[in-house]
């Protein structure tokens, strides 16, 4: 409970984030409290939630998760604060590894949606009140899995901010991937007013076991994927001119570096072609924004300019935005380019004519994967939904022109970039009450045919319970979710040397549940999946974990 002397301060610098359209049948942001009841325990598992992002992994929590979006590895960018979280290390060729981006110390994610490209945008953890705030979290649960978390923050009478927060996590599987990881996050910073800095390091370690391939066969490989021990880093210095978000004028500049280590490299065994895995020690590069815009009512312009700097090489990343709102039309459109790469460009607008019905539409072009040159791939969604009874149910259709993307290679050093085909899909969602407190929802993307990293169908259903019982607990200091969860995907196709099909994983099915408790600021989980124990893989030869669980508590203090 507070204490009668606490105080709210001015919150310390946070991005810009681009205001959110589509027809919101499929939540596309998450605060922190939803961050932590959506059932994922990786950054990766979250963002794979969304229709249309394919994850592949090789195994549980301590492996490596790679998204691909409409069949593009590359497709995923990801923005931690304002910072483009550029994968730095040579082997992984541009393509984010998310096991290694720290989900427990984000505030909020938001994912932009476009044709040709998925933009996530993650807020880290702040603090504005005096009173100290402190938490901990503790989970076990199979795979011998055991982690602990621990937060405390406190802002002092003049403003200044101090944040400190870990987590250990350790996990033992019979397949391998398995490992030790401890993450921290330390944050000063101080606003008075519409001024604000902040000076703020995030860093996740990894220790990881090697990785058993086909190990259903009578030849397993058993260390198909080495062994890793590193790290990954971003420390950067903020400082922020008013609230990008309020009305007015507003500016910030970030002066950031994005870090990476591996020691004790090893071969890969993949496969006598497979190229060797690099015997990176240390990659950095400098990044540098300078960002600003006007918000007047409805209408919000802004810029960015960003410059990299890595391997003596400086490249620029400049973005233009407007937005404008208008009783019930929304529109949004974006120019920019990407490091070392070509222009990416595009424009959204959703429709509210009536509060039953929603309509929107949104076309673009992005870059066509890193090994793609300057070609750049173009595509186009249009969707509605309509109303009934509280019940939204939408339908849409993409359209993705062809293009080279490139292989995720941390995964398998054997694969290169592709070509992949003009593609077309159709999705449909549903979400609202069932019966008796009880909801559903449900998305599903269908291809016109599958093609490589791109199934052609996934669909997820969610059937869950919520309530606060605010008859019985008029304070709130009571609540309950209990979900259901099916998870399905047709085979998918990964690239083998330059034949864009030479990989296939069976289709699959799984279930989960999940039970949240909160009881005043102590929260009780504990989640079930693949509880039918079906042998599935997310990406060739490496087998997921059948019958996990992880239970544990959250625990928030206020001292």
């Amino acid at each position: 409970m507070l204490t009668l002397d606490d105080t709210v301060k001015a919150p310390l610098p946070a991005p810009y984030l681009p205001g959110s359209l589509g027809t919101g049948v499929v939540p596309t942001s998450w605060n922190r409290d939803e961050l932590f009841a959506a059932g994922a325990l990786t950054l990766g598992e979250l963002v794979a939630q969304y229709p249309g992002v394919t994850m592949m992994t090789t195994g549980y929590i301590s492996a490596p998760e790679v998204l691909s979006w409409h069949g593009d590895p590359h497709g995923v960018r990801l923005f931690v604060d304002g910072v483009e979280r550029e994968e730095v290390t040579p082997r992984n060729v541009g393509i984010t590894d998310f096991t290694l981006i720290p989900l427990w110390s984000l505030e909020q994610v938001t994912l932009e949606a476009t044709p040709g490209e998925l933009r996530v945008h993650a807020r880290t953890w702040r603090v504005d009140h005096t009173t100290p705030a402190t938490r901990v979290d503790v989970l076990t649960g199979s795979e011998n899995l055991n982690l602990f978390r621990g937060f405390f923050g406190q802002r002092s009478a003049k403003g200044l901010a101090i944040q400190l927060a870990a987590q250990q996590a350790n996990t033992a599987s019979v397949t391998g991937m398995d490992g030790d990881a401890l993450g921290t996050m330390v944050r000063l910073g101080w606003a008075s007013g519409p001024w604000s800095v902040d000076l703020t390091s995030l860093r996740q370690g990894l220790v990881r076991a090697p990785g058993i391939r086909n190990p259903r066969t009578t030849k397993p490989l058993k260390n198909a994927l080495p062994a890793f021990d590193g790290s990954s880093s971003m420390t950067y210095l903020r400082a922020g001119w008013h609230d990008p978000q309020a009305s007015g004028a507003w500016m910030q500049f970030v002066a950031a570096t994005i870090a990476a280590t591996k020691t004790h490299p090893k071969a890969s065994t993949i496969s006598a072609a497979a190229v060797a895995d690099t015997a990176d020690t240390t990659a950095s590069h400098a990044q540098y924004s300078l960002s600003g815009g006007i918000n007047r009512g409805g209408l919000r312009l802004s810029g960015s300019g960003r410059v990299r700097s890595a391997n003596g090489k400086l490249e620029g990343a400049p973005a233009v935005r407007a937005e404008w709102i208008h009783n019930w039309l929304s529109v949004n459109a974006m120019a920019g380019r990407r490091f070392e790469g070509t222009g990416v460009w595009d424009a959204r607008a959703t429709a509210v004519p009536r509060d039953w019905l929603r309509l929107s539409a949104s076309l673009g072009a992005s870059q066509a994967g890193l090994d793609g040159g300057k070609a750049t791939r173009a595509g186009s969604r249009v969707e509605g939904a309509v109303r009934w009874r509280d019940r939204w149910v939408s339908v849409g259709a993409v359209r993705l022109a062809g293009g080279v993307v490139s292989a995720p290679v941390e995964l398998d050093t054997a694969m290169r970039a592709v070509r992949v085909p003009d593609g077309t899909a159709f999705t449909a969602s549903f979400t609202g009450p069932l019966l008796r407190g009880w909801n559903a929802s449900t998305d599903i993307i269908e291809w016109n045919s599958a093609t490589t990293f791109r199934p052609q169908t996934q669909a997820r259903t969610k059937v869950w319970f919520a309530s606060s019982f605010k008859d019985k607990f008029p304070q709130g200091n009571f609540h309950l979710l209990a979900a259901l969860t099916h998870e399905y995907r047709s085979q998918l196709f990964v690239t083998k040397g330059n034949d864009p099909l030479g990989q296939v994983t069976p289709g699959w099915s799984v279930f989960g549940t999940q039970l949240e408790i909160r009881i005043g600021t102590a929260v009780v989980s504990w989640t079930y999946r693949n509880m039918a124990g079906t042998n599935f893989e997310t990406f060739p030869g490496y087998l997921m974990p059948r019958i996990t669980s992880a239970y544990g508590i959250r625990w928030e203090f206020w001292n």
